[in-house]
């Protein structure tokens, strides 16, 4: 390849990464502002978490105790609680899909010099565009409703 090809090519990839960085600012903006809610117990539980799953709110009616046990609150907030962690890293996983897509289409710098370093090389074991954390069973089961006890589904809201 000559000097003119290879010094196109390198541009093309250059602009193809800066637009990738772009793209992937506005996706954090979009996760930093992302909220997901959940309610369980006939929707007199609520909770809200954040793109990382945390909780950020709980909301109780105080109609709650009229049809269920105080006993089961903790499991009832828990429960709701994955369910919307669940549902957020699925939005999350959604928006970074194009990134990732784009990511693996990129040339690695070895292809352009020879013995270079790649900058996956570089990353930390485990980390990857495509990586989506694994759902465990019960946070599955939260998600798509199916309670693990038998007792009402879960709600989720975005």
């Amino acid at each position: 390849m000559d000097n003119n090809t290879a010094r196109d090519e390198f541009s093309d990839v250059f602009a193809r990464v800066q637009s990738q960085l772009a793209d992937l600012a506005a996706v954090q903006k979009q996760q930093a502002a992302l909220s997901v809610s959940a309610a369980a117990a006939d929707q007199t539980v609520e909770v809200t978490v954040n793109a990382q799953g945390q909780l950020t709110k709980v909301v109780i009616d105080e109609s709650y105790l009229d049809d269920h046990e105080f006993e089961d609150l903790g499991g009832v907030i828990l429960q709701a609680a994955r369910a919307a962690a669940q549902d957020a890293g699925r939005q999350v996983a959604e928006l970074l899909a194009p990134i990732g897509e784009r990511y693996t289409s990129l040339p690695s710098f070895s292809d352009f010099v020879e013995g270079a370093t790649n900058i996956s090389d570089l990353l930390p074991d485990g980390f990857g565009w495509s990586a989506v954390p694994g759902a465990r069973k019960q946070d599955t089961e939260a998600f798509t409703g199916k309670r693990l006890d038998g007792g009402d589904p879960v709600r989720v809201r975005s």
